[in-house]
């Protein structure tokens, strides 16, 4: 796994992110991370967790989750919804197959040469010459090889499936670096007017969901080279 395709837990503080859930829109499923959220993070921070990937090791099985909250009186369920919590900030990569507007035969050609995901095309594509290279092992153009580069580096970001990473790419949005700078609203502007001309989703969307994806590329490592 390509571990700069995600987040960095290890420099992800534990406070940043205990803030960051105080403001958060949570599911009704996990309202309970912000019943005595302060009390329970300091309990955390007690037991010597300082960012995200210590919170991981120590919840990263269920006998672990079992152990944790016999050592620190943390309810059960709690912690194991806080591992579900911070396991969403690693989206899952896509198919390519499920990129709307790729060419199925580009699919096929990079799926003989074992490329199947976003994840996967990410790590033999970051810069210019990754991607001159595989054009030439799977026979596709600079400008295709470029295009699904884009399209998977937009796919790292949390709430940004493959549809919304076709309508970023169109906006001009083509990098996790450009959104990392977005003006959410001039951004949310030009996203209604493409969905407008093009239709490319019925889902509502508002200025706020472009506010987390901006805030969640910030925090990306930015390795694509273009």
């Amino acid at each position: 796994m390509s571990d700069d395709y995600y987040l960095d837990f290890q420099n992800y503080p534990l406070h940043a992110w205990q803030e960051e859930l105080k403001k958060a829109s949570l599911l009704p499923s996990r309202q309970i991370l912000k019943e005595d959220l302060d009390a329970r993070f300091n309990i955390l921070s007690r037991k010597g967790i300082s960012n995200l990937q210590e919170l991981m090791d120590a919840l990263k099985t269920s006998r672990k989750v079992r152990e944790f909250a016999s050592q620190t009186g943390l309810p059960e369920d709690y912690l194991l919804v806080l591992r579900r919590e911070v396991l969403s900030l690693k989206p899952g990569p896509v198919k390519l197959s499920k990129l709307p507007g790729v060419k199925p035969e580009l699919v096929e050609k990079l799926e003989a040469a074992g490329i199947k995901t976003t994840l996967e095309l990410f790590k033999r594509a970051k810069t210019s010459q990754d991607r001159d290279e595989l054009g030439e092992e799977v026979g596709l153009r600079r400008e295709e090889i470029l295009e699904l580069a884009k399209l998977s580096d937009l796919s790292r970001i949390k709430w940004v499936g493959p549809v919304f990473a076709r309508m970023f790419l169109e906006a001009g949005m083509d990098s996790v670096k450009k959104v990392s700078e977005a003006d959410a609203s001039e951004f949310y502007a030009e996203l209604v007017n493409i969905n407008q001309d093009h239709k490319h989703t019925k889902a509502r969307f508002v200025e706020s969901d472009l506010v987390m994806c901006i805030e969640f590329a910030k925090k990306l490592p930015e390795v694509m080279e273009y």
